[in-house]
């Protein structure tokens, strides 16, 4: 399955434009359809308050926040005709999460922003975390800073023999055969798995798996025992120039992630190039 249908979750934070870049890039790859969508989140009132605050104020407080996002989208959509790209693009009012899980059902893949603490008008916080789980395809999480290139051309694929590596290998099948390199950056399955698993040949099936696709990659491990997994995957990046990373997400309960750390939320704040996520 090619990505011809891709969805970009829209705000006004300075992020947005590396976001909308690489949309314009792989529309432009894959021959597609492009969407994006700016939501206006519905305005919450406090119930302490709510007796305080009358319908005609939060009426212009949700009306004025709508004339903006029309004037960012329009400056989006200015940018997107410039660079010869079709776009669809809309405001719509209403929850975020939800408008955007219901959208994800009928596109190939979400584009969504990495979040900016010290950005007030970011609105990409706790997107990726949900959508992950409640969403209909496979997330690219892209960098709010730095000069980005066209994901795809280097690209480190992480893997661990988790259903979740396998599952973002799956889905980002478009992308490897199209890659000048594929490094895998491979690591011994979880403790979890059973010793039958453990024994099994990962490394080797994998390139196999690889080469029946015509897809030629260059094998890796994390050497350093002292090293973290979140570490050894952006020094590899970094080795290697990559533009892009593909990872499962959230190998392990997303409770025991958020207790102990883990290498999705670590990615999620911290990787330099665009993140392509399945669960």
């Amino acid at each position: 399955m090619e990505f011809k249908n891709i969805l970009i979750h829209l705000d006004h934070s300075s992020g947005c434009q590396n976001r909308l870049t690489t949309a314009f890039e792989l529309a432009r790859k894959f021959d597609a359809k492009l969407t994006g969508l700016f939501i206006v989140p519905d305005y919450v009132v406090p119930s302490y308050v709510e007796a305080q605050i009358s319908v005609d104020l939060i009426t212009d407080v949700t009306e004025k926040a709508v004339a903006r996002a029309r004037d960012t989208l329009a400056g989006y959509q200015k940018l997107a005709d410039d660079s010869g790209i079709s776009m669809e693009a809309h405001v719509v009012e209403g929850q975020v999460i939800p408008i955007l899980r219901e959208h994800t059902k009928y596109s190939d893949l979400l584009l969504l922003g990495q979040d900016q603490p010290d950005d007030p008008d970011n609105s990409s916080y706790g997107l990726a975390d949900a959508l992950l789980f409640e969403g209909a395809c496979a997330c690219m999480v892209v960098p709010h800073s730095g000069k980005l290139e066209a994901p795809g051309k280097r690209v480190l694929l992480t893997w661990n023999a988790s259903r979740e590596s396998a599952r973002a290998l799956r889905e980002a099948m478009p992308f490897l055969p199209r890659a000048e390199t594929v490094v895998v950056l491979s690591s011994e399955p979880d403790d979890g798995d059973s010793q039958t698993a453990r024994g099994h040949p990962h490394a080797q099936e994998l390139d196999k798996l690889l080469k029946s696709h015509g897809i030629e990659s260059v094998s890796s491990g994390i050497s350093d025992p002292d090293i973290s997994t979140t570490d050894a995957i952006i020094g590899q990046a970094a080795d290697m120039n990559a533009d892009m990373i593909i990872m499962g997400a959230y190998g392990h309960a997303r409770l025991r992630e958020i207790i102990l750390g883990g290498v999705t939320r670590d990615l999620l704040k911290q990787s330099p190039v665009p993140l392509f996520l399945a669960h």
